[in-house]
């Protein structure tokens, strides 16, 4: 049973493992005869199995090349715009009419393509704006001296920007206060240390925090935590770049710069903690189930927080230079009356902040459109979001439009005979923007049936806001997503879309962390998972992220005009599903993993005096150092194995290629060995999780790519030996490590 992968050891005892035949001729009977009868089941299955592989190829009369260009034909004719425009006609946050119309109209397009559709419900905590308002006071008689108006400006060319949105954040507590306030720069663990050394006084304040570095809703996190009762956040367009009105450059709509006025919405949940509906943590809740719920505070603040635009927040900060102490390591911005080292508080002016916000218990719907595979139990998901703060294009419409575009290309090949070998899934979530609920319940509620089926998941948040293509991956799928850029080419050139990449990341496919619906996939399931998208750079129209300038004429006339790239998207999004459908090895490298883990590791570094600790409880060492040493042996051994095992894989292919080459022999042990390795494949970043998750993160399980306790959306790697060093944990550094080794050991072993 050597290089088995075991699920459990009620499986081992199932398969009589471990166990011994007795020696009577008797037992050797029975055993040559049920190991007769199995050969038989297994080489009808094989038979039957094969016969059906080849039964559809021949009904469809197409090559994997032929499909590839049969499914690249269908998308020639080029209908995103039009997608696009549908979707981003309303807001739709989850529950609302708007929502909810949007959800039938989706499952009716997937059904119109002839996907077999369905909409799937769970009830989650949510919250809806009823009222806010930011008042700049002055004075021991606090009078008014500036009133925001919270609302951005009405252009003449953008329909979008004439309808009202709320300037509010998902999940920030219901709240009416008022105090001074204090400059917290981005609002980073870092940046809040830098004030206390200095002996700010931050209890019973504001916190006026940028934009940028980490996520929002960890910003507010950490003001909560160091006695702030009120956090007001803003967007500097120093962070854009290049492009800025400062530059010269003219503000949207004139021009490419960031509107002044644009209000960046979105969620303060504590992402890092644990991601969906903030009250039933690791488990979902149907419509009509009953089951118990947990104090939502967890995940969600327990002060008021509000967003405000570039501009509005200009007479805020003004008043605050020359006042309290100075941080001249804090970076500058392009509010020209404020100096960005003073960080107050000025004892001549206070704010008054209110958020007033509805609380319940909402029902959320993600949509599904299926193309049933031969392989029933091999399920490959493509998944994007529906809502969205504002009437959004780029997030998340872009992604939805690309959606509809791969319904319409697949179910044309579906039309035309065509059968996938393993069953595909587009899941249009929603409730991503407050928290990734949609795809964490659905991944909570079916973790075991996504355990044993699901072979990948690919997600396409941002599909498209400008021409540079950007990977985030499992290494599993590193191979895949090279060899499939490959076989576009990238317009306008004479290039592909493989050696644009090369060009503009030198090859570079970035891990995963968290911010999007891949989160619950990866994080918490151990499935192989991508998160892809076209974005821009720094000279390139900027982006209007969760502001009501997120439109379908920013994207027609800036972002993506001719939706180049979201056909491209589409192009590419779709053959990754074929090509790891059409293939009977997983395609699957893991090498690249092997490889990725070593880089990792190289880079932890162990304190010094860490190394010549005695560890007393394991027997096989005797000090942190001699561990070291036995992880470095077994990431050499598993890139050893893993080499190994890939270039195994592809001769099985090769063999499966040429099935009629083989004899009667040949074949049996072909079904079997590629039975056998993927298997393997399949579960090998499963055997990458934890299942007791991480010290006060249980809800994050895998051991190499998580969030970020601190930032959020960045990935934190290795969190069980990086986060013990942070802490200064030597015994849960220890564990941690101890854990590492064993699974490297395994995995080395098993492959």
């Amino acid at each position: 049973m050597t290089g088995k992968i075991h699920l459990s050891e009620k499986e081992d005892r199932e398969a009589g493992i471990g166990s011994r035949p007795r020696k009577s001729s008797r037992a050797r009977y029975y055993l040559v005869f049920v190991a007769i009868l199995a050969l038989q089941l297994y080489w009808g299955y094989g038979c039957s199995q094969h016969f059906v592989d080849q039964k559809y190829a021949l009904e469809t009369q197409v090559s994997k090349p032929q499909l590839f260009a049969q499914y690249l034909g269908a998308l020639e004719e080029n209908y995103a715009g039009k997608w696009l425009k549908k979707y981003a006609e309303r807001t739709q946050l989850p529950g609302t009419i708007d929502n909810i119309e949007m959800v039938n109209w989706t499952k009716a397009k997937f059904e119109e393509y002839g996907l077999e559709a369905e909409i799937d419900a769970y009830t989650s905590y949510m919250s809806y704006p009823i009222y806010q308002s930011l008042k700049l006071l002055q004075g021991k008689n606090e009078s008014v001296v500036y009133d925001a108006k919270l609302i951005e400006d009405e252009v003449e060319d953008d329909p979008n920007s004439f309808k009202s949105v709320p300037a509010f954040l998902g999940y920030a507590a219901s709240g009416d206060f008022t105090g001074s306030y204090v400059y917290c720069n981005y609002g980073t663990k870092e940046d809040f240390e830098t004030l206390d050394k200095l002996g700010v006084e931050t209890k019973d304040k504001i916190a006026v925090i940028r934009y940028g570095a980490i996520f929002r809703g960890l910003k507010i996190k950490f003001a909560q935590e160091h006695g702030f009762k009120a956090a007001l956040l803003f967007t500097d367009p120093a962070d854009d770049g290049e492009v800025t009105e400062e530059n010269g450059y003219k503000a949207y709509p004139e021009g490419i710069a960031r509107n002044p006025s644009a209000i960046q919405r979105g969620s303060a949940q504590f992402l890092s903690v644990f991601p969906g509906d903030p009250t039933t943590p690791g488990y979902a809740i149907k419509p009509g189930e009953d089951k118990s719920r947990s104090d939502p505070k967890i995940t969600t603040p327990k002060i008021p927080a509000l967003p405000i635009s570039f501009r509005e927040v200009t007479p805020i900060l003004e008043k605050l230079s020359g006042h309290g102490p100075q941080v001249a390591t804090w970076p500058k911005g392009l509010i020209k009356g404020f100096d960005y080292t003073s960080v107050g508080p000025n004892p001549e002016y206070k704010l008054n902040l209110v958020n007033e916000q509805d609380f319940n218990v909402t029902d959320v719907y993600n949509v599904y459109g299926k193309i049933e595979g031969v392989n029933k139990d091999e399920v490959i998901i493509i998944g994007n979001h529906h809502d969205s703060w504002t009437p959004a294009a780029g997030d998340p419409h872009s992604g939805s439009a690309v959606m509809l575009e791969l319904a319409r290309a697949l179910g044309g090949l579906v039309q035309s005979g065509w059968k996938p070998q393993r069953t595909i899934l587009l899941a249009s979530w929603d409730g991503e923007e407050y928290g990734l609920i949609g795809s964490t319940e659905f991944g909570e509620y079916y973790a075991k049936q996504l355990s044993k089926k699901a072979v990948a998941y690919f997600n396409m948040d941002v599909a498209s806001i400008g021409n540079i293509l950007h990977l985030g991956s499992s290494p599993l799928l590193y191979s895949l997503l090279r060899e499939t850029a490959s076989l576009l080419p990238y317009p306008d050139s004479n290039i592909t879309l493989y050696d644009h990449l090369k060009e503009i990341s030198k090859d570079h496919i970035s891990a995963l962390g968290s911010g999007s619906d891949y989160t619950v996939f990866l994080d918490h399931l151990g499935i192989p998972s991508v998160d892809l998208g076209f974005t821009s750079n720094k000279t390139a129209p900027v982006y209007q992220y969760h502001t009501v300038y997120d439109s379908y004429h920013w994207m027609k006339t800036l972002g993506d005009p001719g939706f180049v790239y979201h056909n491209l998207m589409a192009k590419y999004a779709g053959l990754l599903v074929l090509n790891l459908s059409e293939s009977k090895l997983y395609k699957f490298k893991t090498t690249d993993y092997a490889e990725q883990i070593s880089n990792l590791f190289s880079k932890i570094e162990i304190p010094k005096d860490w190394l010549q600790k005695k560890l007393d409880e394991d027997p096989e060492v005797s000090s942190l150092e001699e561990l070291v040493a036995q992880v470095y042996e077994n990431i050499a051994s598993l890139l050893k194995s893993a080499a190994t095992f890939d270039e195994d894989t592809v001769v099985l292919q090769e063999k499966y290629d040429n099935w009629d080459d083989l004899s009667f022999v040949e074949k049996i042990k072909l079904k079997w060995a590629i039975f056998k390795a993927n298997t393997k494949l399949k579960y090998f970043e499963r055997a990458l999780l934890n299942h007791d998750g991480l010290k006060k993160r249980p809800w994050f399980k895998h051991i190499i790519y998580v969030s970020g306790r601190y930032t959020g959306y960045a990935g934190q790697q290795l969190p069980g030996l990086v986060e013990p060093i942070e802490d200064d944990d030597f015994a849960g550094f220890v564990n941690g490590l101890t854990f590492f080794n064993n699974v490297l050991k395994k995995l080395a072993t098993s492959i």
